[in-house]
């Protein structure tokens, strides 16, 4: 998610569109922000399980692989959005994060899959 945001925010400062650069357009800052508060609560909860320094219950691992999940295919939706036409080309990079996304998301169960494993296990 971190490198996806990254190529996303140096885009968005090279394009140029009405002749100043895109990341200047307020709608596109807060799709940004957005994305980096998608990948900073997913981080503080990794730090928060891991700070507990014992082994993770099942609940937890998958509390953290549905909120990873769902927070990956958000952020790496969005950058390719904010690229435009040139992030749905295989000319780009920033597609090939949504590829690794989707089949991270997919990988051992989905969201959907863990959320219902957590509750199970919450009971």
């Amino acid at each position: 998610m971190g490198a996806a945001l990254d190529i996303t925010v140096e885009y968005l400062k090279i394009r140029k569109q009405f002749g100043k650069p895109i990341g200047s357009f307020q709608a596109l800052q807060h799709r940004a922000v957005d994305a980096f508060t998608s990948i900073a609560s997913t981080r503080s909860l990794l730090f928060q399980i891991a700070a507990q320094g014992e082994a993770i219950g099942p609940a937890m691992a998958s509390a953290l692989k549905a909120h990873a999940s769902g927070e990956a295919l958000k952020v790496t939706k969005s950058a390719i959005q904010m690229h435009g036409a040139i992030g749905f080309t295989d000319e780009h990079d920033i597609g090939l994060y949504l590829k690794r996304a989707m089949w991270l998301s997919a990988y051992l169960g989905n969201e959907a899959f863990h959320r219902s494993r957590f509750v199970a296990a919450s009971v």
